[in-house]
């Protein structure tokens, strides 16, 4: 199901192309390849949007699972329609971070900041959606709903494995104002 996207972006294109005149499948197709036409705005919000989305529907439909229950935005009868739409956000995250990767306007620095900028903010667009599907509300931030607030990887017993930094009724706030804040200001004047 996730395969719907991108070929709805090809038929897009083609049909684009044949507005002008009969269809141009060899210029629709570098257009995909060689996304160089691209304004580098829209290769930007691209892709703080695509990602944003991609961590929003993966905190929703994580939320779910680990609940399994129906009373929020996934349940039973939509979790299927969530989870291919967040594959899709999946491929076009990664079609915009190859146009960026592509880019020749933008220097290897201001691709890095891109790139952890939208990592910032797509983590708050996670943890917010997660919260909000398991729990109810995107800004619990009692001890017991965020141990595993911040996630980053180590090593446990020789073996690598996911490790966790919690936060509470304070400090929580505090580390999403925090990944907002540095998101905006690495994303600013890219």
């Amino acid at each position: 199901m996730a395969i719907i996207f991108p070929i709805l972006l090809v038929l897009m294109l083609i049909s684009s192309s044949a507005a002008h005149g009969a269809p141009d499948v060899v210029g629709t197709s570098k257009k995909i390849l060689f996304p160089d036409w691209l304004e580098q705005g829209t290769l930007k919000w691209g892709f703080v949007g695509s990602l944003c989305l991609y961590q929003s529907l993966s905190g929703a439909v994580d939320g779910y699972h680990f609940r399994q229950e129906d009373p929020r935005i996934v349940n039973g009868g939509n979790y299927h329609a969530f989870v291919t739409a967040q594959r899709a956000s999946g491929i076009m995250t990664g079609w915009f971070g190859y146009a960026n990767f592509r880019n020749t306007e933008r220097s290897w620095v201001q691709k890095g900041r891109l790139a952890i900028g939208a990592g910032l903010w797509a983590r708050n667009a996670m943890e917010w959606t997660y919260k909000g599907q398991r729990y109810g509300n995107p800004f619990d931030y009692s001890e017991k709903h965020n141990e595993h607030a911040i996630v980053y990887f180590g090593f446990r017993g020789g073996k690598l494995t996911d490790l966790y930094i919690g936060t509470g009724k304070y400090s929580g706030p505090a580390v999403d104002c925090g990944f907002m804040v540095l998101g905006w200001l690495l994303l600013r004047g890219i």
